[in-house]
Parts: structure tokens; sequence; C-alpha cells
């Protein structure tokens, strides 16, 4: 059966929808969010076969190291398309595409063991040490202020550590659907508070995590919490595929993954 590889087509996306939910079973109104917000054809790669897709790629536009690169996300096919080697021919596709269009790099998370495997084999390499921190709630409250994602775009530029992943524009205004965004006194944070009523802090930047953490969580009124930081000697969370402009090491911290 032969198979067309393309950016998608706007009248596409109820198949989208459809292919994404189940693939990940996400709600309607995460979907929603993201195709209102987040969605653009010319980010979304899809492979067809006779008219209708059956697999389908999405990439967030993103900087390292002054390069541009490409975060992937949400790579799903059809289940009764699986095992004929669409997924890795639409990953081939891309990158020959993104390449094209001067990208360095492409970088995602890969959600198991299984897909580190197989990412590996197309030649993706680990990346972006991350550290997270457990803790409890104690001390004196840490002063925290609502910002909005732009703003929160600007004062990150000055805090991340050198070599970090940048994610600006409608990285930031997505994550801002899924978590608060806040600054204080030297710090930044992304966080989410959880159902069970814990802290998911998808990246704090400060200069004394262990410190300041108990604090933060007393001010967010959460006992516990799971808090994201930059660590050189954490475990790698992403992987990449350096292009052919790509120069200089691995990407470093890469907080925002959507997931």
């Amino acid at each position: 059966m032969k198979t067309e590889y393309r950016f998608c087509k706007r009248e596409e996306i109820p198949a989208l929808r459809t292919l994404w939910k189940e693939a990940f079973g996400d709600t309607d109104a995460f979907l929603d969010s993201f195709y209102n917000l987040a969605f653009a054809t010319d980010r979304c790669c899809v492979a067809v076969q006779e008219g209708a897709v059956v697999s389908a790629a999405y990439w967030f536009p993103c900087t390292c190291r002054e390069m541009q690169i490409a975060y992937v996300y949400a790579v799903a096919t059809r289940e009764a398309s699986r095992g004929q080697g669409l997924g890795q021919g639409l990953l081939n596709w891309m990158k020959e595409t993104l390449e094209q269009q001067g990208l360095g790099a492409l970088l995602l998370v890969p959600a198991s063991r299984e897909l580190v495997r197989f990412y590996a084999k197309l030649g993706y390499l680990p990346c972006s040490p991350q550290g997270r921190i457990k803790a409890s709630a104690a001390g004196p409250v840490v002063p925290l202020k609502p910002v909005s994602p732009r703003r929160y775009g600007q004062l990150r530029q000055s805090m991340l550590p050198a070599g970090s992943v940048i994610q600006e524009g409608v990285s930031l205004d997505f994550q801002a659907t899924m978590s608060r965004l806040y600054s204080g006194k030297d710090l930044l944070l992304a966080a989410t508070i959880r159902d069970d009523g814990t802290v998911f802090a998808h990246e704090l930047l400060c200069k004394d995590p262990v410190k300041l953490i108990p604090g933060i969580l007393k001010t967010l009124k959460a006992q516990e919490g799971i808090f994201c930081v930059p660590f050189a000697q954490g475990r790698p969370v992403a992987m990449y595929l350096p292009l052919r402009t790509w120069q200089g090491p691995e990407p470093g911290f890469f907080a925002f993954s959507f997931g």
C-alpha cells in the first residue's frame, strides 16, 4: 500500500484528534486546548494511506546553542496500521524536511524504555540531564507572583543554564494551560497542583532549590511536591538527533514536554 508523507491539512484535524485519543487517551478539553492554541499545519507531519491519516507527529520550535531545533511531540500511529514502519518513515521524512529548512536537531522525550531503544536505533542520543527533588512543606513561605507566559519567557532567558533548550512563544502559552507560572526573588517556577494536593514543578530555576522548596510548598498550600531542576549530573530525560548544521555538545536542560 502506497504511503504519502507530508504536512497535514486543516480539514484533517478530526482524524488527527481521533488518532490522538486512540494513542494517548487525552480528554477533549486537552485536545481543544492543543488544537486551538498550539497546533499549526506546518508543524504537523502525517503519513497518509488511501486518503486516510494513519500516523502523525507534531513539533514545537525551540532554540539551543543559538540554533533552531524542533521538539518532536505526540508521535502516534493508528493501532490497525502498526507494524508497518510508518512511525519510522514519518520521523525520517520529518528529519529530512526540517534539515532542509535549516534546523539543527530534533529532540523528543520517550515515554518508555521500549521507545528509548526504538529512537536509539534511529540515531537519537540521550541528552538534557535533569534533577528531581522531592520535599515536604516547612519553614517560612516564599513569596511568589503569578506572571504571564510572555513575562516568564523574558525572565527565563537570564536564568537558564548555558546550553539549555529555550522554549518561548507558543510553547509557554501551551504550558500555561497545564501549570501556573510564577516569579519570585531570583526564582522562576512552573508548577501544577495535582488532584491529590501534591505539587509537580515542571521547572524551578533558582540558586538554592533545596533551601527554597519547602517554603514554596507552604506558599502553594501543599504538603509535598516534586521539583524538576537543572542538574548536570542528573538523569537524561530527552533524546536528540543532530542534523547537518548542529554544532557543539548535546542539548542541556529541557523543561516542558507537555506530558
